[in-house]
């Protein structure tokens, strides 16, 4: 070996190929990050992702939060997954929820989950939010509007027409994430969360029930159905709660 070159080539073609080295690893680390976000994109929000990765930890401590609260439920829902083929009821079900979801996300919900056929949402948290009320009632009726569309996709599949409820309920409650290093979740825990879950179980399909403490912080978009509002009576809630039948959000009504 002559002139003192190194058996790996000259220091410039060992820079060179220390720079494609580093470039190849920040191509990597994009994709990978691609990779990651998509992957948790279908699992949680952009807000909550975003929270995530800034915190060393991983974690988003717990505080008390004034929420709006909404959840929605398909009618015999269990009848219909009974009656029908597995893999034609999980289409009917999943092009059902790829609607509502594409909503939720238009008016700035956080989804917490799906039970079944049950989507659990949240307006203003993890992001505090002054207009949770009325972008959560905005999006129950966005949502009971869609299902026109919906059952004209399931006629035309040959599938059975569905129908939703919807519960919403403003109030404080406890967000954060809960769970272990292993597996962990973004929630909203509380005895309002309870409520609102209740108040969705006094709706029929194609409803859309608030409470008082809903329709105060909303505004005075609502619309409500003449004679629409009356008492119910939780389990696990003491005494009375006031709902309303909205028919309606500022420029939205419902058919």
């Amino acid at each position: 070996m002559s002139d003192g070159a190194s058996p790996h080539g000259s220091l410039q073609d060992q820079v060179v190929e220390l720079q494609r080295e580093v470039e190849r690893l920040r191509h990597l680390l994009a994709d990978n990050e691609a990779e990651y976000r998509l992957t948790m994109g279908r699992y949680v929000t952009p807000e909550v992702m975003h929270q995530l990765a800034a915190s060393s930890n991983a974690t988003i401590d717990g505080e008390r939060r004034e929420v709006t609260m909404m959840f929605t439920d398909l009618r015999c829902s269990t009848e219909l997954s009974e009656a029908m083929e597995p893999e034609a009821y999980i289409r009917l079900l999943n092009h059902y929820l790829e609607n509502m979801i594409l909503i939720v996300d238009s008016w700035q919900g956080n989804i917490l989950e799906f039970a079944g056929d049950a989507i659990v949402c949240v307006f203003g948290a993890p992001h505090e939010n002054p207009d949770a009320a009325r972008l959560a009632v905005y999006s129950a009726v966005a949502m009971q509007r869609q299902m026109t569309r919906v059952n004209e996709w399931n006629q035309a599949e040959g599938y059975p027409s569905i129908q939703m409820g919807v519960g919403i309920h403003t109030g404080e409650a406890i967000v954060g994430c809960i769970g272990s290093s292993v597996r962990m979740k973004y929630d909203v825990i509380g005895r309002n969360m309870n409520l609102a879950s209740r108040v969705e179980g006094f709706s029929a399909g194609g409803q859309i029930l608030i409470t008082d403490e809903t329709l105060a912080a909303a505004g005075d978009e609502v619309i409500l159905r003449e004679g629409g509002s009356k008492l119910v009576r939780p389990k696990g809630v003491r005494g009375y709660v006031r709902v309303h039948d909205v028919v309606g959000m500022g420029g939205l009504r419902l058919a």
